[in-house]
């Protein structure tokens, strides 16, 4: 009998190993890592909830992990308590860690650009021209198109705008464009809400008339999104440009 208690005790402790307690009423847990997915069920406070894996999202309160729970379902780790600041189990995929081996304002892999740029994407950063937020190694960078950008470059914080980043890269032709490349109305006159920039993520077809971009966009945050070639903002059109220390 004794045997069969520790042996039923046991089997509780471990089912109840990564299961967490939900820290206040009408936690949604939605289809994915984003309060704009759909609700799949809520949790009411108090309740236990066990997490297969964790990911990177919508940025809540701060907190940008998600816990995928036994439901199937994404719940923010903000209201959960894990009793950790950092992930508490395996990644389920789809964000980004932002790793490489780049030195602040050194030279840097057109991987690690877009690994960078994803570190924020991935976390749904909001847009604005006078907040911040930290890159993979907690130094802050302006959380508008161009501080984005600067970002995900490695280059000086808190960031260019998009008068003086062309000061740091090169114009380059459209069919030159590769992955880490970036994009923008930039230079003289395009300051503030007059200029804009993205980073050049891959080609959309084999046509080359638009292409997938990585950036902070007014009131969509950092996201993904796809432009045409030769976007314009007022009087200015979009060109491409290619950061001067991007190792090829």
């Amino acid at each position: 009998m004794q045997l069969m208690n520790l042996a039923l005790t046991l089997a509780t402790a471990f089912s109840m190993a990564n299961a967490y307690k939900i820290t206040t009423d009408g936690v949604n847990c939605r289809k994915g890592a984003s309060t704009t997915e759909a609700v799949v069920k809520t949790y009411d406070k108090g309740v236990d909830v066990k997490i297969s894996c964790q990911t990177y999202g919508e940025n809540i309160q701060g907190n940008a992990i998600w816990d995928k729970t036994s439901d199937g379902c994404y719940v923010s780790d903000y209201y959960v308590k894990t009793g950790s600041d950092s992930m508490v189990t395996k990644d389920c995929g789809g964000g980004s860690s932002g790793d490489g081996g780049s030195s602040y304002q050194g030279e840097i892999s057109r991987k690690e650009i877009l690994s960078r740029g994803e570190y924020w994407v991935s976390r749904h950063v909001p847009y604005s021209m006078s907040a911040y937020y930290p890159d993979p190694d907690g130094r802050k960078y302006r959380t508008d198109c161009s501080g984005f950008v600067s970002m995900a470059l490695h280059a000086s914080a808190p960031g260019l705008n998009t008068v003086s980043l062309p000061e740091i890269a090169k114009p380059i032709s459209w069919n030159d464009l590769q992955p880490g490349d970036f994009v923008g109305t930039l230079g003289a006159g395009t300051g503030g809400a007059a200029g804009h920039v993205t980073l050049f993520k891959s080609w959309a077809d084999s046509s080359k008339k638009e292409y997938n971009t990585l950036e902070c966009r007014g009131t969509y945050g950092c996201v993904a999104y796809k432009r045409p070639v030769g976007w314009k903002v007022g009087s200015f059109t979009a060109k491409p440009y290619r950061y001067n220390h991007v190792k090829e």
